[in-house]
């Protein structure tokens, strides 16, 4: 069926939802891994994009089939279609890259910029300020009513039982992360070249006679 919006093929306007949200999404997530920061301020925005741009892609790449057909033969167009055809397999590795990266986000979870700073106790200290506490009038033994410590004690173990490694998963989603977008974006630019040439190489480098330029 060939698709039309308010009349006109579909394919021109829906390519311009693709050139704007497939490269944003392939930002995003890459930043999402690259800047814990951002990644907690940005939530689940990357994958939500990532998953509205795998969901475009097919979507352009149809009405763009449906166009060619209509159109006279062209190497140039022919070309374009040929570079479009390309782009889903880049989405789909940066859609899986942005789930592995909320995955290993809440698999996980940072600790906090003041937990990371604060020395871990010596085996002296701890002992040391529990009886501190007790002198100081509180009940003889009892720990202080907070041991970040301790937190941070009981992530590493569940680390360590998970099998996992959060760094070495981290920086591997990173870099999977870096080179999915950078594939993504240059894709989406040698399409929008090649789609560019298609749709203007006809059109005259220099004005028609009288014709005022503006």
């Amino acid at each position: 069926m060939y698709l039309k919006i308010f009349g006109m093929p579909a394919h021109p306007l829906v390519v311009h939802a693709t050139v704007v949200l497939v490269p944003l999404a392939a930002l995003l997530v890459a930043a999402a891994a690259l800047w814990p920061a951002l990644r907690r301020r940005f939530g689940l925005l990357p994958l939500g994009l990532a998953a509205v741009a795998l969901a475009l892609v097919p979507l352009t790449t149809s009405t763009g089939d449906q166009l060619e057909a209509r159109l006279p033969e062209s190497p140039l167009i022919a070309r374009h279609a040929e570079l479009a055809d390309g782009l889903l397999p880049w989405v789909f590795g940066l859609f899986v890259v942005s789930v592995f990266v909320t995955w290993l986000d809440r698999r996980y979870p940072r600790r906090s910029a003041a937990m990371e700073q604060l020395p871990a106790p010596s085996p002296v200290e701890v002992p040391a300020a529990m009886g501190a506490a007790g002198r100081a009038g509180g009940a003889p033994g009892r720990a202080p009513a907070t041991m970040p410590n301790q937190a941070s004690g009981e992530q590493r173990r569940r680390t360590a039982a998970s099998g996992g490694n959060p760094v070495a998963l981290r920086l591997t989603a990173a870099v999977l992360a870096v080179v999915a977008a950078t594939g993504t974006v240059v894709q989406v630019v040698r399409i929008g070249d090649a789609g560019a040439r298609a749709a203007w190489s006809g059109v005259p480098a220099s004005p028609r006679p009288g014709a005022d330029e503006g």
